[in-house]
């Protein structure tokens, strides 16, 4: 997303989300200061640029129910709406976001780039929106370890010029794809040069 991009889109989460809420009559929270409320609609503005206007609707009828305080008529956390907008609508190429930039230059990003069971790893974090712990990690290369010996087998046969099938070949592809993905994700979290021509 370009500059021009964003703008327009934090001003869409403004217009259709920030707004709405307020006109359904949610209210600064009791404890919160006027310029830390501001901040908070300005933050929610920012991370969810990437949202659709259809998506920005269905987001505002759902935090409509969910108003902090006694009487719920409180302007939800952004934690919160933040939460409920990745249920609603994924951002796309969310594979490059901070949080999967910083697992996967990380040593458990190293780690699971090294072994082939990266593609996975992706995908728990994409899904479950955490940094994995120590059980996590070990669970997802375990899950992993069918995929990353079917992929090492492809490989070989590729390598020696065997005729794949049209079915091998797309998997291999496919893999092949996601384990870029991946290294993309740790270069930019390493402050590298992203690989050109890779979706990220």
């Amino acid at each position: 997303m370009n500059e021009q991009e964003q703008k327009a889109g934090e001003a869409r989460v403004r217009e259709h989300l920030i707004e709405t809420l307020e006109r359904m009559g949610l209210t600064r929270p009791g404890s919160m200061k006027a310029a830390a409320f501001e901040a908070m609609q300005h933050e929610i503005c920012k991370r969810l640029a990437y949202l659709t206007v259809d998506g920005l609707g269905a987001l505002a009828e759902d935090m409509a129910g969910r108003g902090g305080g006694k009487e719920r008529d409180r302007f939800p956390l952004a934690v919160r709406i933040l939460e409920r907008a990745l249920i609603i609508e994924k951002p796309p190429g969310d594979d490059a976001g901070p949080l999967v930039r910083k697992v996967f230059a990380s040593r458990i990003g190293q780690s699971s780039i090294e072994s082939g069971w990266a593609p996975e790893l992706m995908g728990w974090i994409t899904t479950e929106w955490k940094w994995p712990g120590d059980y996590v990690v070990s669970k997802i290369s375990e899950g992993a370890r069918a995929a990353v010996r079917e992929h090492e087998r492809l490989l070989s046969a590729d390598r020696a010029g065997v005729d794949l099938t049209s079915a091998d070949r797309a998997l291999l592809e496919r893999r092949r794809a996601a384990i870029a993905r991946c290294e993309n994700a740790r270069a930019l979290g390493r402050g590298e040069r992203a690989t050109p021509g890779v979706q990220a």
